[in-house]
């Protein structure tokens, strides 16, 4: 299962430039799945520039993805031994990625667990920025819905695989989210990616 493409750099080239423009300090900042910790680390690197004096919260199972469910599922494209040997490919280690990230140990916490079994753990906690890259329709609706009641105006979420051909749950995920809430835009991009943006009450 190849990972490694041109459009897959161009949403990291986008997620570096983009936090740039989040009023980061004035909340914190999550994500959730972050695999083998290469966009952790970007979006760390950009929170230590500015000397970041909150939290980055980070969410993952690091055993994989979880279950497919029907909206996850293209006619005839997956067949039940590919999808587990995809589930597998997308685990990583916990000690591994922190040990990557120990510069940022100040502001970096992780919470290991499937989404959304922990989120319970940050539920008083407001957001400017959050990453989300779960590929499946389940956890991300989970997030969107958690995440996107705590975002302060002008927040953002950057959904990385909005547009995903081989995972059409991320935006159906979206669909419904944004069906009940009316105070975000949303911005898919050419190379898959979308940019939710919490707009001002009146928008509603």
């Amino acid at each position: 299962w190849e990972t490694d493409n041109p459009l897959r750099r161009n949403r990291h080239y986008l997620l570096d430039k983009l936090i740039k423009t989040v009023p980061l300090k004035d909340a914190n900042v999550s994500e959730c799945g972050c695999w083998k910790g290469l966009s952790t680390y970007i979006i760390s690197s950009q929170l230590k520039n500015i000397n970041f004096d909150k939290k980055f919260y980070i969410f993952d199972s690091f055993e994989g993805l979880s279950e497919f469910k029907t909206e996850d599922r293209k006619i005839n494209q997956f067949d039940q031994i590919k999808e587990i040997k995809i589930r597998k490919h997308f685990s990583s280690d916990l000690d591994m990625v922190k040990n990557n990230l120990n510069e940022f140990k100040n502001f970096t916490v992780f919470y290991k667990g499937w989404i959304p079994s922990r989120f319970n753990e940050v539920n008083k906690e407001n957001f400017s920025f959050v990453h989300i890259d779960l590929d499946l329709f389940e956890p991300t609706l989970d997030s969107l819905n958690f995440f996107g009641n705590r975002m302060i105006k002008d927040g953002i979420i950057l959904l990385d695989d909005y547009g995903s051909l081989d995972f059409p749950g991320a935006k159906l995920a979206t669909s419904k989210f944004l069906e009940k809430h009316k105070n975000f835009s949303l911005l898919p991009l050419s190379f898959g990616s979308a940019i939710l943006r919490k707009i001002h009450d009146w928008f509603r």
